[in-house]
């Protein structure tokens, strides 16, 4: 089974961490027009780190973050419901 969740605007989900204190976030950004949304993703070890900001059309079917593909269910400006791929 695989799992489905959503995220709010400014809302951040770990993709992943490692033994060596590295860190990697996705945060949703909202849309920045009616067509357009918006992924952060973070990268960040102990106090240093930074983000790139990633621009999708609203019509998208899935996303790669990280070499990991997320299925798009459903997008507003409010969030976004992603279901991670096997």
């Amino acid at each position: 089974m695989t799992e489905t969740f959503t995220l709010g605007i400014g809302e951040r989900r770990n993709i992943s961490k490692s033994f060596l204190g590295n860190i990697i976030d996705m945060m949703y950004c909202g849309m920045s027009s009616e067509n357009t949304f918006s992924m952060g993703l973070l990268f960040s070890k102990g106090y240093q780190g930074h983000a790139l900001n990633l621009y999708y059309p609203r019509k998208s079917s899935s996303i790669v973050l990280n070499k990991q593909k997320y299925y798009v269910v459903d997008v507003n400006s409010e969030y976004i419901t992603l279901q991670l791929s096997n």
